[in-house]
């Protein structure tokens, strides 16, 4: 029976690619078989002994990918090589992940399809221990030459085929697989190294030794510079000549590994890329995710410490419009008893006025604060971040009888950051504070130590590191502390030491994660049941020089793991 990996099964409802593809095979000494359609194939490969499967990926009833797996289901020692269409490479490396051996492109490149046909022919052959014979052509106008060398090559284990002349000759090249030709240089109707010109025209992997009577040097060099790879002088001699022939075949060899090791490289080559281009579309897709997440983490938090600061800021708005009230009181009695003046009226003026842009400032702080928006990196003065922060709990901080003291250093540098992104992180930090004192507080009240006077206090401090070139902060309390394994898992996400429904964890979490974003650090030192010190370090605006229209750390993962509570 013959073997399989001479057997090829065309899979193409285009009858010219078919075609072609055809011919080229039967040159090559293939059993050929076609199939118009991806069922027509999977009958095919039942019937035949077909090991090597050309198959389009466009087929009128199946995808080529679908074959592939079916084809590998009925008979998974077949190799497949998939014809693709030109801008269709995507589809060829999918197929090759699902165990195509190789892929050519139309137009067809004759070259890379028996590259292709050479590696699947290989691997099969390791599989199966398959011999192929070599094919010799013998080219001579003396008949007893012809049969004398065709005798003996056969007895060789060549298959060998014969021509009394040079146009005969081509006519076997054209339509046959030819590796070595051996050719007299002297014959009638065209001479040798005509012959091996027109040889390599059809097949530039062909071999050719020349053969002639005369000791003529002009022979020899002309034979070689037209691509001969040896040149012998009648009467020949058989070992000699032998030997040349394997050396032909050697080279031949050498040369098809060659190519289909550079094929393998180029294909392997092309898998990579297409992984490193999916892996970097994941990469940003996940980037963009965390970016989100980010965003909705802020923005909760963001209306979490809204939440919190409810009744400070009620108080805030909640005595301008005391004042108004007053006035609009006062009016209403002076008018009564006719005392309401010019002068009553436009102080009593002054007093609302004052009082409306005192509450459309808290309210606009308010509704930027909270907004949802585009973070915009520019350049900032973090105490201004720190002074806005305060705005928003410095009657929180009062109701709590909790004593302020900011120490900020004067013409402290600018850095470039987000300026809400900053106030969060400072009125994170400012009510773990808080929560850290209150929570002392109320220890030493179950216990009933009179004899301890204990007052809260918070210091805030600004300054600038010039050897570091960074703005730091410090938020520092004389609350609870933090025990060693507290310290030690701080920076864990989720992690709270509070009741559950009291915090979410996410308070440092999401400050840890900002001053990342910002290119700064976070530093903590603590003492169980005496106090917490926070150090923030941000780079300066001249330390780093970022483009203020792309954020810093833009593409960093910046949801870190840290805790809201420090209690």
């Amino acid at each position: 029976m013959e073997s399989g990996s001479k057997i090829v099964l065309i899979v193409d409802d285009d009858k010219m690619t078919s075609s072609l593809l055809e011919k080229e095979l039967l040159r090559g000494f293939f059993t050929v078989f076609t199939a118009p359609d991806g069922k027509s194939a999977l009958e095919k490969i039942e019937t035949t002994n077909a090991c090597i499967l050309l198959i389009d990926v466009n087929l009128p009833d199946i995808n080529g990918i679908e074959l592939i797996k079916k084809v590998k289901a009925k008979k998974p020692e077949c190799e497949i090589i998939i014809i693709t269409g030109y801008g269709t490479q995507d589809i060829a490396i999918q197929s090759l992940k699902h165990g195509a051996l190789d892929y050519i492109e139309k137009p067809i490149n004759i070259e890379e399809l028996f590259a292709a046909l050479g590696r699947a022919q290989e691997k099969l052959t390791e599989r199966s221990s398959l011999f192929t014979k070599n094919t010799l052509l013998i080219i001579d106008d003396d008949e007893v030459v012809i049969k004398r060398l065709k005798r003996f090559f056969e007895s060789e284990g060549y298959e060998v085929f014969t021509a009394p002349s040079g146009l005969k000759g081509l006519e076997i090249i054209e339509f046959s697989k030819i590796d070595v030709v051996i050719s007299d240089i002297n014959m009638s109707d065209m001479d040798g190294i005509e012959v091996i010109t027109a040889a390599k025209k059809y097949y530039q992997d062909i071999e050719c030794i020349m053969v002639t009577g005369a000791n003529d040097d002009e022979h020899a060099i002309r034979s070689l510079r037209a691509g001969a790879i040896d040149y012998l002088t009648k009467p020949v001699n058989l070992d000699e000549l032998l030997f040349s022939v394997k050396r032909a075949i050697e080279r031949i060899n050498l040369n098809r590994t060659r190519l289909y090791r550079s094929r393998e490289l180029k294909i392997s080559s092309e898998i990579i890329s297409k992984m490193n281009e999916e892996l970097e579309r994941r990469i940003q897709e996940r980037s963009s995710e965390l970016s989100k997440m980010q965003v909705q983490l802020f923005q909760t938090s963001k209306l979490a410490t809204l939440g919190e600061m409810s009744a400070g800021l009620a108080h805030e708005i909640n005595q301008p419009l005391g004042g108004i009230a007053l006035v609009a009181k006062s009016f209403r009695k002076l008018l009564e008893h006719g005392g309401l003046t010019e002068y009553e009226i436009v102080s009593g003026l002054d007093d609302i006025e004052s009082s409306v842009k005192r509450m459309t400032k808290i309210i606009q702080h308010i509704r930027t604060f909270a907004r949802q928006d585009t973070l915009k990196f520019i350049r900032v003065d973090v105490i201004d971040t720190i002074e806005a922060a305060f705005s928003l709990l410095d009657e929180q901080l009062r109701l709590h009888e909790i004593a302020v003291i900011k120490d900020f250093e004067p013409s402290t540098p600018s850095i470039i950051g987000e300026p809400y992104q900053l106030e969060q992180v400072w009125i994170n930090l400012i009510t773990n504070a808080r929560d850290a004192m209150d929570e002392k507080d109320k220890q030493i009240y179950d216990a009933r130590i009179e004899s301890c006077v204990y007052n809260k206090c918070l210091k805030v401090t600004v300054k600038y590191d010039i050897d570091a070139d960074s703005v730091v902060v410090i938020v520092a309390d004389n609350g609870m502390g933090m025990s060693q394994k507290v310290r030690e898992r701080v920076l864990e996400p989720f992690f709270t030491t509070k009741e559950v429904g009291q915090a979410t964890g996410l308070g440092l979490s999401i400050s840890y994660g900002i001053i990342n974003n910002h290119k700064g650090r976070i530093e903590i030192e603590s003492m169980e049941n005496d106090h917490t010190t926070i150090k923030v370090i941000l780079p300066t605006w001249d330390s780093h020089r970022y483009d203020t229209e792309e954020p810093p750390g833009k593409h960093d993962a910046v949801i870190a793991a840290n805790s809201e509570s420090l209690s």
